[in-house]
């Protein structure tokens, strides 16, 4: 067994060690040290800075790992929302709503009735009034399914925003530290 001495880096103490131990507690500042065995000497380094690092690396590391999810988080919503779209007749898209289902859906209803009080009164053959509740029934139908798809969007939106929220309160909070 060969004893080694080193000094302190926390207080200056000569410390003597096996030359096998790796770490050690200086006996007069209480200072955690690992023993660093180099080719040409021996010597100590304080472990609270190696601790201090590595806490820093895993808070950074949490970071990331958040920061991963909070993409993936967005990515996810950009193609659900691309369900809830609707589409003009240029195909451009654009985000659903309720006043514009009612709308479109009373613009028809109206044209329907428009279209039965005119083949009526025309003496038109029995089908042709039909075709007027036809879009009536349409209409409605329409209305409905685009509240519903207005209402499924925002509902959605709202989950995705509380989670966005919650990660970067908790980004926040590892950036803070305890």
């Amino acid at each position: 067994m060969n004893v080694t001495k080193v000094c302190c880096q926390g207080c200056g103490a000569d410390l003597e060690v096996d030359e096998g131990i790796r770490f050690v507690t200086c006996n007069y500042c209480h200072s955690r040290l690992e023993i660093v065995h180099d080719k040409s000497v021996t010597h100590s380094k304080l472990l609270e800075k190696l601790e201090k690092k590595t806490g820093e690396m895993a808070d950074d590391l949490k970071i990331i790992r958040l920061q991963n999810e909070l993409e993936k988080l967005d990515r996810e919503w950009a193609m659900r929302s691309e369900d809830f779209m609707v589409s003009n007749k240029h195909g451009v898209k654009s985000v659903p709503s309720s006043a514009g289902s009612m709308v479109g859906g009373m613009v028809a209803v109206v044209f329907g009735i428009f279209w039965m009080v005119m083949a009526s009164s025309m003496g038109a053959p029995g089908i042709f009034p039909l075709f007027g509740l036809l879009f009536i029934v349409v209409a409605v139908v329409g209305m409905v399914r685009g509240a519903d798809k207005a209402e499924q969007y925002r509902t959605g939106k709202r989950a995705y925003d509380a989670q966005r929220q919650k990660l970067l309160l908790q980004i926040d909070d590892v950036r803070q530290g305890p």
